[in-house]
């Protein structure tokens, strides 16, 4: 039998409808992991086993009364410690915020708790979800970083510490952490989800985003959290169709591969396992085609790094003035090259964005979905959390992404695809992604102690 901490979310919810384990035994099976392999991993950042076991309690008393309103009744979700929490603090992983708390819910947090998931606790991220590294260590190889800022919600799951959870993303910090723990890592269009009680970095930028088991369990997370919230002032609203349905449509589809740029800057092994995938997607009927996008990638970086610091230095411009010495180096960076930008740099910089979204949406005309690697290579060693270069354009463009883990590297570390779409067209993005799914077949995890 497959164990509890390796089941996807819907094996659990199973199991629990089935009454084979309790919600409550179901989180004392995750928190017992936690504390068998947190002290070395550093995953949580808030974690009170009594605030768990009560949310689960109350999930069981649903369940007696067999009121299953969702899958996720008295699913363990873990939170990346920027979500603002009713009932647990929300530092940022600042000292600025080390005794923060918020008295509310963030927007995805209430829409898990009104479906019956139990909000486990607070993983680590990177100082205001910024760069600078985490004391947080990547489960396939403590050496090598888990990648940032969602280092934390990304490790935890690909160690098992529990079956799901929420991250964000700026410019990689979904995608990218994904990618490096060998986890699916989604990122739905900007606007889909909402942002209300999430400690902002650059609101034209910031994206809500989780991680899960596979393709399925991000399909039901979103259909959790998916909708228009008039608080949000990025929120878009949109037709939500019903996304579980989407790995029943799966079929072969187009596939274009951006490979400009992408092969130029990724390491040699990158390359070649991602024509190795290439051929294997190929040969089950994808038909495969290089897409060329109109518009260089190395000014995007350039602008979305405009972006990003400038509404970053607005974000942070009254405690940076009261505190400058409590932020990290990288952060630190971001504030103050965005306190020197001219307005005129920014607004070119958000020219660029339109016409990088323009770009993007015009190839996926020709194509059921984009692919790159997710990264230039498997994860580097922790003195950074990786470059955010071959996530933060599909960030830019405002468009749905996921990663999956499709190979090992001669390191033995997980490398990723991610697979791009068009905006508001999460259900073909997710069939397209099931499909690529099924055919890889990756079933590698973490060997640990």
């Amino acid at each position: 039998m497959t164990e509890i901490h390796s089941m996807t979310i819907a094996q659990l919810s199973t199991q629990l409808q089935e009454k084979r384990i309790s919600a409550e035994e179901l989180t004392r099976a995750f928190l017992d992991r936690s504390k068998i392999l947190d002290e070395e991993l550093n995953i949580w950042v808030t974690l009170d086993p009594e605030i768990a076991i009560a949310q689960a309690r109350k999930c069981d008393e649903q369940i007696a009364k067999k009121k299953f309103k969702s899958s996720l009744l008295g699913i363990p979700i873990a939170v990346k410690d920027i979500y603002f929490t009713e009932d647990m603090k929300t530092t940022c992983c600042s000292p600025i915020f080390e005794d923060f708390s918020s008295g509310y819910d963030a927007e995805p947090v209430r829409l898990l708790r009104e479906s019956g998931s139990v909000i486990m606790g607070k993983t680590v991220t990177t100082q205001f979800a910024c760069g600078d590294p985490p004391p947080t260590k990547n489960p396939w190889n403590v050496q090598r970083t888990p990648g940032g800022s969602s280092s934390g919600s990304a490790a935890g799951l690909a160690a098992g510490l529990f079956p799901a959870s929420l991250g964000s993303q700026t410019a990689g910090s979904v995608l990218r952490p994904a990618a490096y723990n060998g986890v699916v890592g989604f990122k739905p269009t900007h606007g889909l989800v909402s942002r209300y009680g999430v400690y902002p970095v650059a609101l034209s930028l910031d994206t809500m985003g989780w991680f899960t088991k596979n393709v399925s369990d991000a399909a039901t997370l979103l259909q959790c959290m998916a909708g228009y919230d008039v608080r949000d002032e990025g929120s878009k609203p949109a037709d939500i169709p019903t996304y579980s349905n989407a790995e029943s449509a799966r079929t072969a589809p187009t596939i274009g591969l951006v490979d400009q740029y992408y092969f130029e800057d990724a390491d040699p092994e990158t390359v070649s396992k991602m024509n190795e995938l290439a051929d294997k997607l190929s040969n089950a009927g994808a038909k495969i085609e290089s897409a060329p996008i109109g518009i260089d990638f190395r000014e995007v970086l350039d602008q979305h790094r405009i972006i990003m610091t400038s509404e970053g230095s607005y974000t942070h411009s009254k405690n940076f003035l009261q505190r400058p010495e409590d932020y990290a180096p990288e952060v630190k960076g971001v504030i103050e090259t965005g306190l020197a930008t001219s307005a005129a740099t920014y607004l070119e910089a958000l020219s660029t964005q339109r016409k990088l979204t323009s770009e993007v949406e015009k190839t996926l005309n020709s194509f059921d979905v984009l692919i790159a690697p997710t990264a230039i290579s498997g994860a580097p060693t922790p003195e950074t959390t990786g470059q955010p270069v071959f996530q933060a354009p599909w960030t830019m463009a405002g468009v749905p992404a996921i990663n999956l883990p499709y190979a090992l590297d001669s390191d033995g570390l997980p490398l990723g695809v991610q697979i791009i779409g068009s905006h508001f067209q999460e259900y073909s993005l997710l069939s397209n992604a099931s499909w690529l799914e099924e055919i890889i077949g990756f079933a590698e995890t973490p060997k640990l102690a």
